[in-house]
C-alpha cells in the first residue's frame, strides 16, 4: 500500500484493545477551560442539587464497535475506539492530487474469489482542480468548497453530465500552466470510471433504448424533456441532479407559469417507476425531447399555446368546450361546455387564497421571467386593482416574446371560472376559444321596445365612475342595479336576462337557490362571495326562481325570516346588476319591493305574441319555410332525404300566415311552444316528413295535452 506506520496499522484487534487500555486515547475535546464562554445571569451553584452521582470530573468515552450495523441504527458500543488511520498516513493521503476509492464491482461475473474493481469514491485535494471544476459542476447543482476536498461518490452523476466540459478546459489550458497535469490526471480517473458506462449508455441511446439502473445518464440538468400530464402535452426543463428512490426515478423539472402578475418559472418533479430489462425509450411518460419521432413538431405547437397564453393574462370572457381540471385535495376532471372567465387572479382570490406577500416572496421573484406589475399601491393610497393593467400585460407580452424559445414551457392550463359548472377550475388552452354573441335572442324577445330599450340602457349604462345625486347617505348603500321580473313561466324572463347580458357583452352568472344553501350561515358566506364575484366581474347576476328569499316574513317562522333579512342585506350593499325572477310577485316581502329598481311584469301572452314566438322558432329549424318572414329564399340541400316527392313539395309550400294564427290561438307559454317545434322538428327529420300545421298541432296534443284553442274546447282530450 505505500502507508507509514503499516505495521501500527496491521495490529490485531487484541493487542489494540489493551494498548488503549494502557494506554488510553488522546481525548477529542482539545479547548482549554478558558477559550469556553459560559454566559448566564444565574450563579450555576443555585441552578444544580446536590450531586449524587458524576462526582469524578472526567469524561468517558464510548465507541462503535466492530459488529455494529449503522443501517438498522444498531451499534454494538465499546469503551475503546476502533483502529484510526495514523497522523502520518492521513498526511501523506492529502498529498496526493486525486485519491480514487475501489470497491468489488458485484454487477460482473467473478472468476473464484477475483473481482472486478469499480471507482465507489473519488476525493480531490488539489485547491487548484477543485476551483477548477467547480464552475462546470455548479452547472448541475453541485457546489464546491473551495477551501476544501471535493468528495464525488459513485454514480457520479455531475462528473459524468460535466466530462465534456473538463476535457475541453484541459485542451484549453496553456500546458505551461500547473493545472493542466493535475486536469490530466483527474481526466485519466473519470476516464476509467466510465470506461463501462459511456459506451453502453451511447449503444442505448442509438438504438432508442433504455435500462432502468442507468436512466439517470439521459436527464443532466437542462435537458429538456416531453412527457403528457393530465392529458396534456408538456415540454420541462431537468432543473437538477436526479435521485433513485423506493418509487422510482424522481427528476425534478420546472415548467413556466402564471400567477397573475408575471410569468415565472414553477418547480415541480416526474417520477418514472421501476422497470426489468431493455425499454424503448419512447415508452416512458417523461422522456427527452430530443428522442421525440417530430420534436420540431412539438415545439412549434407548444410555441404557439405558450403565445396564445400571452392574451389571457387579464379576465378574458371566452367559450370552452372540453374536459376541465379541479386541483383540490384529490383532482377531478370536469365536462365543461360553454361560457367561462379566465381569471388567474380570482383564482388566486378566492379559490387558492393568494396575496400580494406571495408575489413578493424572494423565491417567486428569484424565478420569475417578466417583470409584472407594480407590486405597490398607487401613490395615492387607493389600492391596485386584481388584474394587470393592458400596459402591464403588454410589457409581460413583449418581455416573454423577446425570449421565445421560453414560450414552449409554459404550462398547458390556465384558471378561470366555469360559469355553467359554477366552479373554479383550470382549463387547457388549446380548448379556449373567443365567444359568438347571440345578438338574435334579444331581438327574439316579445316585449315593448321601449320598456326592452329602457332595461338595456340602464344595464348597459350601470358601473360608469360618475356621481349620483340619488347615492344612499350611508356609502357603499344602494348602489346596485335590481331588476325584478315577474309573470306566468314561460313568458320570457329567464330570456331577458340572458339576452341583455349577451347584447351588453357582460358575463351572466346563473344562481339558484341551491346554489347559494337553505341555512343561515351557508346563505351568508356563499351570496357575499358569488356577489363580489360578480361585481369585480362586472357581470350579470341572474338568481332564477327566488321566491323562496323574498317571501313576505312570518312570525312563526324565524328561519326563513332570518333567510330573508341576510338576502335583503346582502343585495343593499351589492354594487352590480341582479335580475330576480318570480312567479309569485304578490308573496314577496314589502322589503324587497321598495328596493327593487326596475320590475318588468310578463304578462300571460297574447294571441299575437304567441304568432311572433311560433314564427321566430320556426325560422331557426332548418328546411322549414316561412312564408312572409326574412328568411332566405329556398334553397336546395342535396343532403335532405324526403320521405316522397310529396313530402318535399309540402316543405318547400312552407308555413303560411294563416297557419302562423291558427298557431297563435293555442294557450301556450314560450317554453312550451319551443318544446312543440323541437319535438316535431326531431320527428319530421327522423322520418323524412315536412314540417306542416297539422303535424304542429299533433305535437302540441303530445306535449301540452292539457291546452285548448282560444274559444274552444277539445272534449276528445278527456276521453
Amino acid at each position: 500500500m505505500g502507508f507509514v506506520g503499516r505495521k501500527k496499522n496491521d495490529m490485531s484487534e487484541l493487542a489494540w484493545k489493551w494498548r488503549c487500555k494502557l494506554l488510553p486515547p488522546k481525548p477529542p475535546i482539545g479547548r482549554s477551560i478558558e477559550e469556553i464562554d459560559v454566559s448566564s445571569d444565574e450563579d450555576p451553584k443555585k441552578l444544580a442539587p446536590e450531586p449524587e452521582t458524576g462526582t469524578q470530573a472526567k469524561i468517558k468515552y464510548y465507541y462503535e464497535g466492530k459488529d455494529s450495523n449503522p443501517s438498522n441504527e444498531h451499534y454494538d458500543w465499546t469503551d475503546y475506539p476502533p483502529k484510526q488511520m495514523s497522523p502520518t498516513v492521513a498526511k501523506n493521503l492529502a498529498m496526493h492530487s486525486v485519491a480514487v476509492w475501489k470497491i468489488k464491482d458485484r454487477d460482473k461475473v467473478a472468476l473464484g474469489n477475483l473481482f472486478p474493481l469499480k471507482t465507489y469514491q473519488i476525493y480531490v485535494y488539489n485547491p487548484q482542480l477543485v476551483a477548477a471544476i467547480a464552475p462546470i459542476l455548479k452547472k448541475e447543482n453541485v457546489h464546491l468548497d473551495l477551501n476544501n476536498r471535493a468528495t464525488f461518490k459513485q454514480p457520479f452523476m455531475a462528473l459524468f453530465f460535466g466530462l465534456p466540459e473538463i476535457l475541453d478546459l484541459y485542451r484549453k489550458t496553456p500546458s505551461e500552466s500547473s493545472l493542466k497535469p493535475h486536469l490530466e490526471l483527474f481526466l485519466k480517473v473519470l476516464d476509467d470510471t466510465f470506461s463501462d458506462l459511456r459506451p453502453r449508455v451511447a449503444s442505448m441511446k442509438s438504438l432508442r433504448l433504455i435500462k432502468y439502473k442507468t436512466a439517470w445518464t439521459y436527464y443532466p440538468t437542462g435537458c429538456i424533456i416531453h412527457s403528457y400530464i393530465k392529458n396534456a402535452e408538456i415540454l420541462a426543463q431537468v432543473e437538477g441532479p436526479v435521485e433513485y428512490t423506493v418509487e422510482g426515478l424522481n427528476i425534478p423539472v420546472k415548467v413556466l407559469g402564471f400567477n397573475g402578475d408575471a410569468f415565472g418559472w414553477r418547480k415541480a418533479s416526474v417520477k418514472i417507476k421501476p422497470f426489468l430489462g431493455n425499454k424503448p425509450i419512447t415508452d416512458l411518460p417523461h422522456y427527452p425531447l430530443e428522442f421525440h419521432e417530430d420534436p420540431a413538431g412539438v415545439r412549434k405547437r407548444l410555441t404557439e399555446r405558450g403565445r396564445k397564453m400571452l392574451d389571457l393574462q387579464g379576465l378574458c370572457y371566452r367559450n370552452y368546450e372540453g374536459l376541465a381540471i379541479y386541483f383540490g385535495e384529490d383532482c377531478e376532471s370536469h365536462n365543461v361546455e360553454g361560457r367561462v372567465l379566465i381569471d388567474v387572479a380570482g383564482y388566486n382570490r378566492y379559490q387558492q387564497p393568494q396575496g400580494k406577500r406571495e408575489l413578493l416572496d424572494p423565491e417567486t421573484m428569484k424565478n420569475a421571467v417578466t417583470s409584472g406589475g407594480s407590486k405597490e399601491d398607487d401613490d395615492d393610497g387607493k389600492k391596485k386593482p386584481r388584474w394587470l393593467s393592458e400596459e402591464d400585460q403588454e410589457r409581460n407580452k413583449k418581455e416573454m416574446l423577446a425570449q421565445e424559445d421560453l414560450l414552449m414551457f409554459i404550462g398547458p392550463w390556465v384558471e378561470g371560472y366555469a360559469l355553467k359548472n359554477k366552479k373554479w377550475l383550470k382549463f387547457y388552452i388549446e380548448d379556449i376559444q373567443p365567444i359568438t354573441w347571440n345578438d338574435s335572442a334579444y331581438k327574439h324577445l316579445v316585449y315593448s321596445e321601449e320598456q326592452k330599450d329602457l332595461v338595456l340602457s340602464f344595464v348597459e349604462h350601470h358601473g360608469q365612475k360618475q356621481a349620483s345625486i340619488f347615492d344612499d347617505v350611508i356609502v357603499g348603500k344602494g348602489q346596485g342595479l335590481i331588476l325584478l321580473l315577474s309573470g306566468p313561466p314561460g313568458t320570457g324572463k329567464t330570456l331577458t336576462a340572458e339576452a341583455v347580458a349577451d347584447r351588453t357583452r357582460r358575463p351572466l352568472l346563473y344562481l339558484q337557490a341551491e346554489d347559494l344553501g337553505i341555512n343561515a350561515t351557508a346563505l351568508g358566506a356563499n351570496l357575499k362571495r358569488l356577489l363580489a364575484m360578480a361585481t369585480e366581474w362586472n357581470a350579470v347576476v341572474l338568481l332564477d326562481e327566488a321566491d323562496v328569499f323574498m317571501a313576505t316574513r312570518e312570525p312563526v317562522d324565524i328561519a326563513r325570516n332570518e333567510l330573508v333579512s341576510i338576502f335583503l342585506r346582502e343585495l343593499e350593499y351589492f354594487r352590480g346588476i341582479v335580475f330576480l325572477t318570480t312567479n309569485l310577485y304578490h308573496t314577496i316581502d314589502p322589503a324587497f319591493r321598495s328596493r327593487v329598481s326596475l320590475h318588468l311584469l310578463f304578462k300571460p301572452l297574447s294571441s299575437e305574441a304567441r304568432e311572433q314566438i311560433w314564427k321566430k322558432f320556426l325560422e331557426r329549424v332548418p328546411h322549414v319555410r316561412v312564408v312572409g318572414s326574412e328568411q332566405p329564399l329556398w334553397e336546395e340541400d342535396a343532403e335532405k332525404v324526403w320521405a316522397s316527392e310529396e313530402e318535399e313539395n309540402l316543405a318547400r309550400k312552407g308555413i303560411s300566415e294563416e297557419d302562423i294564427k291558427e298557431l297563435g290561438g293555442w294557450n301556450l307559454n314560450g317554453r312550451e311552444i319551443k318544446n312543440a317545434v323541437k319535438m316535431v322538428q326531431s320527428w319530421c327529420d327522423f322520418k323524412g316528413y315536412a314540417v306542416t300545421l297539422s303535424r304542429l298541432e299533433n305535437g302540441i296534443k303530445v306535449t301540452s295535452p292539457h291546452v285548448s284553442k282560444v274559444g274552444e274546447v277539445d272534449h276528445s282530450l278527456y276521453d
